[in-house]
């Protein structure tokens, strides 16, 4: 349990209850141990919580009526593919809002070196509330 757990709590009629998240800061969800992940990587995360961290058992999961369930993979199967047409929209109002020009790597389609960016936490950073090994491909699992 997270020593600043208390940041993260908050009395309601003498109970404590969950602070509305929407209400802390970044600095304050870090030091509860959450890592910035996105809502995909969370619900993955929370199915591979479930499954024991076992990334077969999720794909194996039987329980068709939970919420979580058509996420568990970490893809959005509700999402249709873009057209053609639409990528080249959104890629050029994405160029038109950036700053800077784009590199030689980002026009030829070819690697881009490491940035600024990468010294940020990121959704593969793991949290306290999962071990590295089940953020990694484990295949074994308790079946």
């Amino acid at each position: 349990m997270s020593q600043h757990r208390h940041i993260g709590l908050e009395r309601l009629d003498g109970y404590d209850v969950g602070r509305d998240p929407r209400g802390l800061s970044t600095d304050d969800l870090e030091r509860l141990g959450h890592a910035r992940v996105s809502p995909l990587r969370a619900l993955r995360l929370k199915c591979l919580d479930c499954c024991n961290g076992s990334t077969r058992e999720v794909r194996l999961c039987t329980a068709v009526d939970c919420p979580n369930w058509p996420f568990r993979m970490g893809k959005n199967p509700w999402r249709r593919a873009l057209t053609d047409e639409e990528r080249a929209e959104r890629q050029a109002r994405f160029v038109a809002k950036s700053p800077a020009a784009p590199s030689e790597a980002q026009n030829s389609g070819g690697e881009v070196g490491p940035s600024h960016l990468d010294r940020v936490r990121g959704p593969d950073t793991p949290s306290l509330d999962f071990p590295a090994s089940v953020l990694g491909e484990n295949t074994g699992g308790a079946s």
